[in-house]
């Protein structure tokens, strides 16, 4: 095996104050680091790092295509309802797998991501 562990995951934006809105004050994630004049953010996300960046050589996914990023919650119903209550429109509404509960949705600039929830074994 060449690797033994994801680095981060990165997402492309199109306007870095717009992404932060979203990224800070909806989905509530906390920046940990911060550069090129806040075209570049890192969020902690337990192993993991998401970073959210706005360059322009760099395109965001078509919307509904691409690779999508699953954000665990601990509290799936309360999560999805707050949401909702922000505006975020699902393009799947909540539903249960035999492992796990999701619902998706896209950032601003239509890169998907999944609301999600592990059952316990």
């Amino acid at each position: 095996m060449i690797t033994n562990e994801v680095a981060f995951i990165a997402i492309a934006v199109t306007d870095k104050e717009r992404a932060r809105k979203f990224y800070q004050e909806t989905l509530e994630l906390k920046p940990s680091t911060t550069a090129m004049e806040g075209a570049w953010v890192e969020y902690d996300l337990g192993p993991v790092t998401l970073g959210v960046g706005c360059h322009p050589d760099w395109k965001p996914s078509q919307p509904g295509t691409g690779t999508s990023v699953a954000l665990e919650t601990d509290d799936f119903d309360a999560a999805y309802a707050k949401l909702k209550e922000r505006g975020v429109t699902f393009d799947m509404e909540k539903f249960e797998s035999p492992v796990c509960w999701m619902a998706v949705f896209s950032d601003p600039d239509g890169n998907r991501l999944l609301l999600h929830k592990r059952k316990k074994k």
